[in-house]
């Protein structure tokens, strides 16, 4: 029997197959009705004393209604939420989860025992939006407007809101995993903050190994972005001479990074390319504008942005001993002699790494000009 003709055997026989076990299920009463069925839209997970809280937002199938709020308590995530049969009668469905916030408490307590229930379980989904809250999960779950309970797809597009401003990281379940588990690498997650009636992400909390450690504010999570080559927009505000308050915005950037070995400590050079346009400004100075402002206005930009770069380094490095830029794993994968001998004390290197780096803007020239049309 040739190729095509075994694998037409082989579907054919998996299409038998899946038709004797839904005929077996029918018979048997294996059989699961759409109406018995809630579909989970998201979850929270908060420590409480000795016991998780466990929020979720809920939607029927069948009803087409709006979000409802379940929440049950257990010793984990999974002993607490197969409590939601119990309430409700009917059977969780894992695979329309868009989002999970884990509370601070989550964080300080270590991260990765509250995660485990959307690693393992067969309903989960690896590209569940990760989040954490400012204070506890539940005030982002019960949180309403208008009567109405938070659209979880609203919180879903959160995570993709640093495409255009810049502040925000997007963390996956499995971008988590990876960043926890491999090699010189250390895990964020955005930071949910609720205020008044809004929800909307402040910074991004930083972790040593799965315990929260410290957050960065969005304008040192726009150097996270830039530096890992996920920054895709976002402002900057630059001031010159000439110029007061002028409104940069990303349009592309570019970052070159490199790792070496230099007297037995690691060194990195880091070439960093963006051009910018000019959104708004608050004024020209006597002499107007002109070629001469550009030059100003992206010398400005680079200084402003090198500073910025340099402190994000010293916070997450040096002060706090971990590595969402992934610089381990570069020297892993290019120092390989090094980090076999040096690897398993990065967390100590960090504060001796040494970085050189060049910044270089470019802003758009819209003909040559900033003065008044006349």
């Amino acid at each position: 029997m040739d190729l095509k003709k075994r694998r037409f055997a082989a579907i054919i026989g998996t299409g038998i197959l899946s038709l004797v076990v839904l005929m077996a299920a029918s018979i048997f009463g294996g059989q699961i009705r759409l109406d018995d069925r809630m579909l989970i839209q998201g979850v929270g997970v908060d420590v409480q004393g000795e016991e998780v809280l466990v929020s979720v937002h809920i939607s029927q199938p069948v009803e087409q209604g709006e979000i409802q709020l379940q929440q049950v308590r257990g010793t984990t995530v999974l002993e607490a939420l197969n409590k939601l049969v119990q309430k409700s009668g009917k059977t969780p469905l894992y695979s329309h989860n868009m989002v999970v916030v884990f509370g601070k408490s989550c964080g300080e307590d270590g991260l990765e025992k509250f995660l485990d229930f959307f690693v393992r379980y067969y309903e989960a989904r690896p590209s569940v939006h990760l989040f954490m809250a400012q204070g506890e999960a539940r005030e982002v779950f019960e949180l309403q407007k208008d009567g109405k309970y938070t659209d979880t797809e609203d919180l879903a597009r959160i995570a993709h809101s640093g495409d255009a401003n810049g502040w925000t990281v997007n963390t996956r379940v499995i971008d988590f995993v990876n960043q926890l588990k491999g090699e010189g690498t250390s895990p964020c997650l955005p930071i949910l903050a609720v205020e008044e009636e809004n929800i909307q992400a402040v910074g991004t909390a930083l972790f040593q190994e799965d315990r929260y450690c410290a957050e960065l504010s969005p304008e040192e999570s726009r150097v996270l972005l830039l530096v890992t080559k996920y920054l895709s927009g976002g402002q900057l505000v630059a001031q010159t001479p000439q110029a007061d308050k002028v409104t940069l915005t990303f349009q592309s950037s570019q970052v070159s990074l490199e790792s070496g070995i230099q007297e037995g400590v690691p060194l990195f050079t880091m070439k960093v390319d963006c051009e910018m346009a000019i959104s708004s400004m608050g004024g020209l100075g006597e002499n107007g504008g002109g070629q001469e402002i550009f030059s100003q206005l992206e010398e400005a930009a680079e200084n402003q942005l090198e500073e910025s770069i340099r402190q994000t380094l010293d916070k997450t490095l040096r002060k706090y001993q971990t590595d969402p830029f992934g610089f381990g794993r570069l020297l892993f994968q290019q120092q390989t002699d090094w980090w076999k001998q040096e690897g398993e004390h990065w967390k100590e290197w960090m504060q001796k790494a040494e970085f050189s780096l060049d910044v270089e803007v470019r802003i758009n020239r819209v003909e040559q000009e900033l003065s008044p049309l006349q």
